[in-house]
């Protein structure tokens, strides 16, 4: 895996690679899907709370470092993918990637830009109070790394990766309510404390570094989507859950492993 910035200095600078949300001619298009129906009717009301929900999760654990808010966060990964199950979401998303790549080319999908005010604005429509520091930084995967993410996402669904990150929140939800502030400290600069090495930290700190960054990649693949006329509706959302996820990895890594080497 490549990165385009150092561990150390992820705090000042780690989250970006989310793509262009939409070009000139297509802005009004994905500025009325937020308010759209997967059908293209109304807006589906419980889409648009839980990612609402989300968006206060992601907002707690700005305000403070706790397990509960990664639990919280969680919790409603699972009822996005439940709902995401009970209305075809999976289908609906492999279909706009397709269209996407059908018409832009893999390799573009691949690399593609954001649009960052844009982004903020969609954020702040659901509540969220995003970093500024992390959105506009930038975190690069390599092509291999990137291919075998999109794949993943194609083949497994995108209802799958959520339940993949909400048991990765609940895992490190419990490390987080071991530990004061002090104890992961001390624990990381010394080996000691907590009963947590070196070695330990390592591992957990590559987890969460290697799942931030995917989980990021496949925001963008998505948000990328949310351009399309009429197939990108069902994506605004979704485009916006996937990158509160991904944020939330990167508040996480960098309050927990900051200091880890």
């Amino acid at each position: 895996m490549e990165t385009g910035i150092g561990r150390r200095v992820f705090v000042g600078s780690v989250v970006a690679g989310l793509p262009l949300l939409a070009a000139s001619a297509s802005r009004g298009a994905a500025q009325s899907a937020a308010h759209a129906h997967l059908d293209g009717g109304a807006s589906d009301p419980l889409l648009e709370h839980i990612v609402k929900e989300l968006a206060a999760a992601h907002n707690g654990l700005r305000r403070d470092l706790k397990g509960e808010y990664a639990r919280a966060f969680a919790a409603q990964l699972r009822t996005l993918a439940v709902h995401g199950r009970a209305t075809d979401l999976d289908a609906r998303v492999n279909s706009a990637l397709g269209a996407l790549i059908e018409r832009d080319g893999r390799d573009a999908v691949l690399y593609t830009e954001i649009n960052h005010e844009r982004m903020r604005a969609e954020l702040k429509r659901y509540g969220a109070q995003a970093d500024e520091r992390l959105l506009n930084a930038t975190v690069r995967l390599d092509y291999a790394a990137r291919s075998a993410a999109l794949n993943s996402l194609l083949t497994r669904g995108v209802t799958t990766r959520w339940g993949i990150t909400a048991a990765t929140l609940e895992l490190v939800a419990q490390e987080m309510d071991r530990r004061t502030s002090t104890l992961r400290r001390v624990s990381r600069q010394s080996g000691q404390g907590g009963g947590y090495d070196p070695a330990y930290w390592e591992a957990y700190c590559e987890s969460l570094w290697s799942h931030y960054s995917e989980t990021q990649f496949l925001a963008a693949a998505i948000c990328a989507t949310a351009a399309l006329p009429v197939i990108g509706v069902v994506v605004v959302p979704l485009c916006i859950a996937y990158q509160l996820a991904a944020l939330m990895l990167a508040m996480i890594y960098a309050g927990e492993c900051l200091n880890v080497r």
